[in-house]
C-alpha cells in the first residue's frame, strides 16, 4: 500500500474510534419521544399489566371510572390521546398512568375513597402526570430500550408488588430504574395541574387534599408497609403542606356539580369482586347487623350469594333490596339474571324488563334480557337486544357472540359471521376469527361498507401481515 494510503487509512481509522469514544462518554441526547410511541409504549405497559394483574371485568365499575375520567377530561383542552381508564382487582392502595393516556385504579384505593370527589382527585393527577408527559420526558434521558422492555419497566415500578418485582429484575437491573420514577417536581406539577381540573370539571377541589391526608394516615409510626401509592408517587408530607397552603386561596363554598354515578354500589361490587366468597358473604352480613334497613346491604349479600351459587338465597336477598329501593334498575337486572341461571325464564324476563324500564341506558340489562329472548326463540326480540346492547356497551365481547347466534337464527349469515369474527377477534383467537371473516365476505356485495370492512379486518388478522407489523 502507497504511503499516502496508509497515513489516510490511519486518520480515518483515528476518526473513526475518536467518534465512538466520544459517542461512548458523551452519548447524544435521546430524541424526544413521538406522540406514536407515547400510544406504542402505553399499550406495552397495558399488555404487562395484563399478564400478571387481574383487571375488574364488571362493565358496570369500568364504565363508572371512566365516566369520571371523561367528565374531567370535558374541561381539558383537546388532548393527543384517547384516555381510557382501567380497574386492577387487587386491594393494594394504588392509582398510576403512563404514556399514550392510559390511567390505571386498584379497587383498594377505590374502596377507600368517601366521595366521588376524592376519586376524581386521584384521576386528575394521574391525568396530569400524562399531560406534563412526566415518564415520556424520563424515558428520552434514560434508557436507550426497547418498548416492550420499558413498558415492562414500567409496569413493574408503578404496580408493585412481588410480580412487578420478577418484571424489573428480569428484564434491567434496579438501579437503572431509578430515573423513570417521579420526582418531587413532578408530583408537584400533577398536583397543581390536578387542582385545575377539579375545578374546571366541577369537583371540590378539597378531595385532593383529603385524600393526600388519607393517604399520610395509612403510612403513619405504625405502618410497617406503605401503600404502593406512596411508593410511586413520593414526597407525601411536603406535597399536602404546598396543597394545603394553595388550597387556603380557594373559597369554602364553591358550586359542586352532581356525582357522575352511585359510588357506594360500585364499592358494594367491588367488595364482592376482591373478597373471597365467605368473607364477602361475611361482610355483608355484617353490614345488614349495623343497618338492617339498607338495601345496599341486601342488594351486596345477594351478588356474593350468586357469585356462591346459592340462587335461592340471592333471589331472596335481591327482591329485599327491590323492595326497599322499588326504583333501582340494577337491582332488578340482578334479579332478573339469577332466574335465568335457574332457568325460571318468565320471571327473568319480567325483572329485566322491570329494570330495561327503569335503566333504559344499561347495556348490560339489554344483554340479559337478549338471552332470555333467545331462550324462548324469540328472535326478532333476541335480535333487537343484543344490538342495543351493543350500541350501549362496546366492552362486553360476549355480546357479540350472542349476536352471532341472533343473526343465525334469522338467517342472515354474513352478519353472524362477522359478529362472530368480531367476538373471537376480541377473545385473542385470530384463527378463528379469519375462518369466521372469511366466511362472512360472500354474503356481502362488493363495495359495500360491511364488505370493506371484512376486508380490512381480514388483510389485518392474516398470518403475512402480522409478520410485517
Amino acid at each position: 500500500m502507497p504511503r499516502i494510503k496508509k497515513d489516510w487509512f490511519r486518520t480515518f481509522l483515528f476518526k473513526i474510534i475518536a467518534v465512538f469514544l466520544l459517542s461512548f462518554f458523551f452519548p447524544a441526547e435521546t430524541p424526544a419521544m413521538t406522540l406514536q410511541q407515547e400510544r406504542e409504549l402505553g399499550e406495552k405497559v397495558l399488555q404487562e399489566v395484563k399478564k400478571h394483574w387481574s383487571v375488574v371485568q364488571d362493565p358496570s365499575v369500568n364504565e363508572y371510572i371512566s365516566r369520571v375520567g371523561r367528565r374531567i377530561l370535558q374541561g381539558i383542552e383537546s388532548q393527543p390521546f384517547d384516555y381510557r381508564f382501567y380497574v386492577l382487582n387487587t386491594p393494594d392502595v394504588n392509582a398510576f398512568a403512563v404514556p399514550g393516556g392510559y390511567v390505571f385504579i386498584n379497587s383498594g384505593l377505590i374502596l377507600l375513597v368517601e366521595n366521588e370527589g376524592e376519586l376524581a382527585g386521584v384521576i386528575c393527577h394521574e391525568i396530569g402526570h400524562v399531560i406534563a408527559r412526566h415518564i415520556a420526558k424520563r424515558s428520552e434521558k434514560g434508557l436507550k430500550l426497547s418498548l416492550a422492555s420499558l413498558g415492562a419497566i414500567l409496569a413493574g415500578i408503578l404496580v408493585g408488588g412481588q410480580a412487578a418485582a420478577a418484571i424489573v429484575t428480569t428484564t434491567v437491573a434496579a438501579n437503572q430504574t431509578a430515573m423513570l420514577k417521579y420526582s418531587r417536581e413532578d408530583e408537584e406539577e400533577a398536583d397543581y395541574l390536578g387542582l385545575k381540573f377539579m375545578m374546571q370539571a366541577g369537583y371540590d377541589p378539597h378531595g385532593m387534599l383529603t385524600m393526600l391526608k388519607k393517604f399520610r394516615r395509612i403510612t403513619g409510626p405504625a405502618a410497617s408497609d406503605p401503600p404502593a401509592y406512596l411508593l410511586t408517587h413520593p414526597a407525601i408530607e411536603e406535597r399536602t403542606a404546598e396543597l394545603e397552603i394553595q388550597m387556603s386561596r380557594y373559597p369554602q363554598e364553591k358550586a359542586v356539580r352532581n356525582p357522575t354515578g352511585n359510588l357506594s354500589r360500585i364499592q358494594t361490587k367491588l367488595v364482592v369482586e376482591e373478597k373471597d366468597i365467605p368473607r364477602s358473604v361475611t361482610y355483608f352480613e355484617n353490614y345488614l347487623k349495623r343497618k338492617p334497613d339498607d338495601p345496599e346491604a341486601f342488594f351486596g349479600l345477594g351478588l356474593a350469594q350468586k357469585r356462591m351459587g346459592a340462587l335461592d338465597w340471592a333471589i331472596e336477598n335481591f327482591s329485599k333490596a327491590a323492595s326497599l329501593a322499588p326504583e333501582d334498575g340494577e337491582i332488578y337486572r340482578e334479579l332478573g339474571t339469577a332466574y335465568l341461571l335457574k332457568a325460571n325464564l318468565p320471571e327473568a324476563q319480567k325483572n329485566l324488563e322491570r329494570a330495561r324500564a327503569l335503566s333504559p341506558s344499561d347495556g348490560v340489562t339489554h344483554f340479559y334480557l337478549g338471552r332470555v329472548y333467545a331462550e324462548q326463540k324469540l328472535a326478532d326480540e333476541a335480535l333487537q337486544s343484543f344490538l342495543r346492547a351493543k350500541e350501549l356497551n362496546r366492552n362486553l365481547p360476549e355480546i357479540d357472540y350472542h349476536l352471532g347466534m341472533a343473526y343465525g337464527a334469522k338467517g342472515m349469515l354474513g352478519q353472524a359471521y362477522q359478529s362472530l369474527g368480531d367476538y373471537y377477534k376480541s377473545m385473542g383467537d385470530t384463527k378463528t376469527a379469519l375462518i369466521h371473516f372469511n366466511k362472512a365476505l360472500p354474503y356481502f356485495a362488493d363495495y359495500t361498507p360491511e364488505r370493506q370492512i371484512i376486508q380490512k379486518e381480514i388483510e389485518y388478522l392474516s398470518p403475512k401481515k402480522k409478520e410485517t407489523r
